[in-house]
């Protein structure tokens, strides 16, 4: 007989075990994403790093896009996704995830070093509707006004204040309507913030060390650094607590009776096995380690599936759609953010579009490297030329027999994973001594040739699943219990899924 060690030995939870069980067995499906940092002395080389998968409805694509450094004049304005707001004397370079009908992003990193991801939670405030922003344009306008974690955390917090938070956060026709408000991991090669906020209320705390992680639930109780200064004053007026000393956001300010909310308990696991995956690997935690916990769904533990990661009745970190959840990670970030580096270096942003497990992180440079045009392509319908496509679409074939086709994508994606770290070292070393040197243009060239490169070798790696899957596939037979409904997605957004 296996003992429960056994069942979940792959991750080492540091956790009750009969109760965790117990709550895997009870938990049910919702609409999740996650973000989770390692501080300087959880990581191995004393950087900080952020991670993020972001879920998103089926066939949305989201691109990545890379806007540069700009300044505007007096009286300008920025149209964000409903309403429009004044814009400031100049903003940051940055890279973002972006939903491609939106303004704002899932996730994204600056010029400063500063990244940023958010997540949807459920509060008892009232909720509004188009005339607000959006919590993915407050991540951008975090990172295009904010130099350093607290900065852009103050920025958002501003704009929240004065303008609220608002749907529909899924276009119109294509999914169906969903609200919900945000919390926040803001991160910088010093330090990490969580701010949590509910309606135009909001609470902050300051992480300084170790490891931290957010999901769709409260995570602030009763301890913060800053908050609304009606916070508590305002949760007494509303009934839900009687005093300061009996006040706890999570608690007071979470809405755990909603569908989509689905209860507290629910929303609790993926954090959880986050946490567990970061504290099993501190001290020791790379962008790889957090790669790996990005793709993870849990195999070797009591819900491993057994023909697809889609068939889970909970969420995993990567998470594919179904049936049953119309939700998958469309896309994800790895922020190596790193005090000790010159402004070329100080910060990496590792980008994976779809879903991790059968797709490949590729990094990117700010300050001087562009990056290419073509990533920032792709809507929610297939188009040749997309490379967000390309991904979704080895993801699809690799859903409908994943035993069979997704080994063979990862080895090929891992050797490539392996090629671009081991090649990073070698750049970054040249570009160290070229900037010693003076030589500030060489070594911006230095990246460019490397990021080219790794672009064009991606391009080529895609194209030749795009040829060769259909025949594995066709070979192995399709061991997928959704059928029906990817041929839906599919036909819907006129993918090529033979």
């Amino acid at each position: 007989m296996r003992t429960i060690r056994q069942f979940t030995s792959a991750f080492d939870y540091d956790l009750n075990m009969p109760v965790l069980i117990l709550v895997l067995l009870g938990a049910g499906v919702l609409h999740a994403c996650d973000t989770w940092v390692a501080l300087h002395n959880a990581t191995a080389d004393g950087s900080v790093i952020l991670a993020k998968n972001s879920d998103r409805p089926p066939m949305e694509a989201q691109p990545l896009v890379h806007v540069r450094r700009s300044s505007h004049q007096p009286g300008e304005t920025v149209q964000c996704t409903y309403i429009r707001i004044p814009q400031v004397a100049e903003t940051y370079e940055h890279i973002g995830s972006k939903i491609w009908w939106a303004f704002g992003y899932e996730h994204g990193m600056n010029q400063h070093g500063v990244a940023i991801g958010n997540e949807a939670v459920w509060s008892k405030e009232p909720y509004q509707w188009n005339d607000g922003l959006l919590g993915m344009d407050l991540v951008r306008l975090g990172l295009e006004r904010g130099r350093t974690a607290l900065e852009a955390m103050h920025v958002i917090t501003g704009l929240l204040e004065k303008y609220g938070q608002s749907g529909d956060t899924e276009r119109a026709g294509e999914w169906g309507k969903a609200n919900y408000h945000n919390s926040f991991l803001i991160a910088d090669p010093q330090e990490a913030w969580v701010l949590e906020t509910a309606g135009r209320y909001w609470v902050a705390k300051r992480v300084t060390s170790g490891v931290y992680s957010i999901s769709n639930i409260y995570s602030i109780e009763d301890e913060w650094d800053e908050a609304h200064p009606r916070l508590v004053e305002h949760a007494i007026e509303m009934g839900w607590t009687k005093s300061r000393k009996t006040f706890n956001f999570a608690r007071d300010y979470g809405d755990y009776w909603r569908p989509d909310a689905k209860g507290p308990g629910d929303m609790q696991i993926r954090r959880n096995m986050t946490l567990a995956c970061l504290k099993r690997d501190t001290s020791n935690i790379t962008p790889a380690s957090m790669m790996k916990i990005g793709r993870s769904h849990l195999e070797g533990t009591l819900t491993e599936p057994r023909w697809s990661p889609s068939e889970p009745f909970w969420p995993t970190p990567c998470m594919h759609d179904s049936a049953r959840s119309g939700y998958h990670t469309a896309a994800s970030m790895v922020a190596h953010l790193r005090a000790g580096e010159p402004e070329l270096l100080r910060q990496v942003y590792w980008a994976s579009f779809s879903n991790p497990c059968c797709n490949v992180f590729r990094p990117l440079y700010l300050n001087g490297p562009s990056i290419a045009a073509e990533l920032a392509r792709g809507t929610s319908t297939y188009a040749a030329d997309a490379p967000w496509w390309w991904a979704n679409r080895v993801k699809l074939f690799c859903d409908l027999n994943h035993k069979a086709l997704a080994p063979g994508v990862r080895e090929i994606f891992d050797a490539t994973e392996r090629w671009e770290m081991d090649r990073q070292r070698e750049v970054e070393a040249e570009v160290r001594k070229l900037l010693a040197a003076g030589k500030k243009a060489e070594a911006v060239e230095a990246l460019q040739r490397f990021t080219d490169a790794n672009c064009a070798r991606l391009e080529t790696e895609y194209r030749r699943f795009g040829q060769t899957l259909p025949g594995a596939l066709k070979a192995a037979g399709v061991q997928y219990l959704f059928s029906d409904y990817m041929k839906e997605w599919t036909a819907k957004a006129r993918v090529p899924l033979e």
